[in-house]
């Protein structure tokens, strides 16, 4: 059966809204350093999405959370929005860049209709102060529309106030990491690997470590890969190699991109502990040690969302990128 992630996300509380939308809005590009902010005392603020290590002295996004059971009244808009806008001109921070309601059920027809009409939106704020504002914003006091309170708003750039409904989140290339590793949804399959003809820098260290268990296996002084890839014995064998390491690099990239650093680690994680006993143990030389690993390697089966995806020349391939990173050695310990 098919789990509707886009339920689960309209089921959660005000809390648990606010917590997703922070993780989600950490995976966006272009963020310095997110931040929640939650009880008395957040000014306006659920979410806060920092351009540069200036925080709130310089630009920053505002992600309003709002899970009402219908869409976000307009009242209940104008007051979100004159709160921020009140203290960012009292000089708490600057005025946000952006102003983005994340309402999963949306905006309640007054209030989207303003949203879509900037000009509409900054008048209605102001006509409206008194009434939706001025006794709200803060219990201790009455805030006026004084002139240097309504210079202020009626500076604001109204057309950056935007809303994101569930079909908006949904349609986020940002919240399909999330949805792996909050729900554990399907990542999808990563593309086919593509074997480069030429050996490239990047290899060279698990390279040139297969050219020494090759050497010490054949007793012959290969000169470099390009010896040992014409050997009729190795050559093909180093091949397979690289087609592992590449299935490897592939599924690595595609992950990376598309779930979250921590997916990848775990199932990094997970195949080195798999084969690090192997790898550890005595062999009779370092081409018997990668024999070994390769096939225990095939039959490490890693937990996660990754799992279903995780093909033998992965795991294998895997084993070469440990190597590569400096991690480990076919040698049997690290260089």
């Amino acid at each position: 059966m098919e789990v509707r992630y886009d339920r689960l996300i309209l089921s959660m509380d005000d809390a648990e809204l606010e917590q997703f939308c922070r993780h989600w809005v950490e995976k966006k590009s272009g963020y310095f350093e997110v931040k929640r902010f939650a009880g008395t005392g957040d000014l306006g603020r659920d979410v806060a999405g920092f351009l540069t290590d200036q925080r709130h002295d310089g630009e920053w996004d505002n992600y309003q959370c709002k899970q009402y059971r219908s869409g976000v009244a307009k009242s209940q808009g104008l007051l979100a929005i004159g709160k921020v806008l009140y203290w960012a001109w009292k000089g708490e921070f600057t005025a946000p860049r952006k102003f983005f309601f994340v309402a999963p059920k949306g905006l309640a027809r007054l209030l989207d209709g303003l949203v879509d009409k900037p000009a509409a939106l900054k008048k209605a704020l102001l006509e409206e102060w008194n009434s939706v504002c001025a006794n709200a914003i803060t219990k201790k006091v009455t805030i006026p529309l004084d002139a240097s309170l309504r210079a202020f708003i009626e500076a604001y750039e109204f057309k950056n106030v935007h809303s994101i409904d569930i079909d908006g989140v949904m349609a986020d290339p940002a919240v399909k990491p999330l949805l792996i590793e909050k729900f554990g949804a399907d990542p999808g399959t990563y593309p086919p690997a593509v074997v480069p003809v030429d050996v490239a820098s990047a290899e060279m260290r698990y390279i040139g470590e297969l050219v020494e268990a090759y050497v010490e296996r054949a007793g012959t002084a290969f000169s470099d890969h390009q010896a040992v890839l014409a050997d009729l014995e190795h050559g093909p064998d180093m091949r397979r190699q690289r087609d592992r390491y590449f299935e490897a690099d592939a599924f690595q990239k595609f992950y990376r991109d598309n779930t979250s650093a921590s997916v990848i680690a775990g199932f990094r994680r997970d195949v080195e502990f798999g084969v690090v006993d192997t790898w550890n143990t005595a062999a009779p030389d370092a081409l018997a040690r990668v024999e070994a690993v390769m096939k225990q390697a095939g039959t490490i089966t890693p937990a996660g969302p990754l799992a279903k995806y995780a093909h033998v020349p992965v795991k294998q391939g895997m084993c070469h990128h440990f190597v590569n990173d400096g991690a480990l050695s076919w040698k049997g310990k690290k260089p």
